[in-house]
């Protein structure tokens, strides 16, 4: 197998997590030979899936770390209980949370190496935000990418965005897609005019695999979905303690995202000690997989982050 930038490997060893609820999670560990740094889980943003986090993991190996990651429940091939498989439905991130929690305390508490390193993707970012305040010390350091604090909405005003997810709700109409959602099109291969990377091999890893295996994809959110992202991220924001939070983050963000909301990054940093922001001016939203030159910025600054905490 290679990634994106040519590295070569085997592959992770795959396993699954079985929850109380009957939900299973399916897990990968990639593991580091030689001197051992640490140990990083590796959280994926919404939609994806572990294998698009390849070249993400070997970079972290050539570094020294162990690496796991999990498909979240209703995406990759963990448990999707909905009618319609490709519909993202979650009635509550604190659930997604809680799987996080049992994913680091089953899987990968008893075979890491070394400190504990969180890495978080997009609304991975965002569980990982919640999971910190409420297990403030579980982690050696924390590097969140992007993280969905608040999506962006495109000037759509965001009263209305939030009226309309509780009203359905409400009306018992929760699990079915909100508004302008559907399942995956496979018109969004097309790299022109994407606001996810400015790298064409990067962007097609996703929808490669989306081509090859009909079983990863995931369409839009449904209308819970989007009411309990417009909860979490109003709470990240004002009343989840993370004044308490006793690990450093590094918050890599692009100010001109079109996907999550930047300000709302800022307005996280602020609330979390010891949380370091760093803005990429020319980078879209997946700031791990941009093209090399904004990317090996990236790199940088992680390495650099670990080594001021020793690392």
């Amino acid at each position: 197998m290679a990634d994106a930038s040519g590295v070569t490997g085997t592959g992770p060893a795959f396993g699954w997590l079985e929850l109380p609820d009957g939900a299973r999670l399916r897990t990968a560990h990639w593991p580091a030979s030689g001197e051992v740094r640490g140990t990083f889980v590796v959280l994926t943003g919404r939609a994806e899936f572990i294998e698009k986090y390849e070249e993400t993991a070997r970079t972290l190996l050539m570094r020294g770390f162990e690496v796991f990651a999990m498909d979240w429940r209703n995406q990759g091939l963990s448990t999707r209980p909905s009618p319609n498989p490709q519909r993202h439905h979650v009635e509550d991130f604190a659930a997604l949370a809680g799987d996080l929690e049992r994913f680091v305390a089953e899987v990968v508490a008893p075979r890491a190496r070394g400190p504990l390193v969180l890495l978080a993707h997009s609304m991975g970012g965002l569980v990982a935000t919640l999971h910190a305040a409420r297990h403030p010390e579980r982690f050696r350091a924390a590097i969140l990418s992007a993280p969905m604090h608040d999506i962006n909405l495109r000037g759509f005003p965001a009263w209305l965005a939030r009226f309309l997810a509780d009203a359905a709700c409400a009306l018992g109409f929760g699990a079915r897609y909100a508004f302008g959602q559907g399942d995956y099109d496979p018109r969004e291969a097309a790299f022109d005019g994407n606001v996810i990377t400015g790298d064409p091999r990067r962007y097609a890893v996703f929808h490669d695999a989306y081509r090859d295996r009909p079983e990863l994809r995931v369409g839009g959110v449904s209308f819970a979905w989007l009411r309990a992202a417009f909860r979490a991220s109003d709470a990240v924001r004002t009343t989840e303690p993370l004044d308490r939070v006793r690990y450093p983050a590094l918050l890599l963000s692009a100010p001109g995202d079109q996907v999550v909301d930047s300000a709302a990054q800022r307005a996280v940093a602020k609330r979390w000690p010891s949380c370091e922001l760093v803005e990429y001016a020319q980078a879209r939203h997946e700031v791990l997989m941009e093209c090399d030159a904004i990317r090996d910025r990236v790199w940088a600054d992680i390495d650099a982050f670990l080594v001021r905490h020793s690392l």
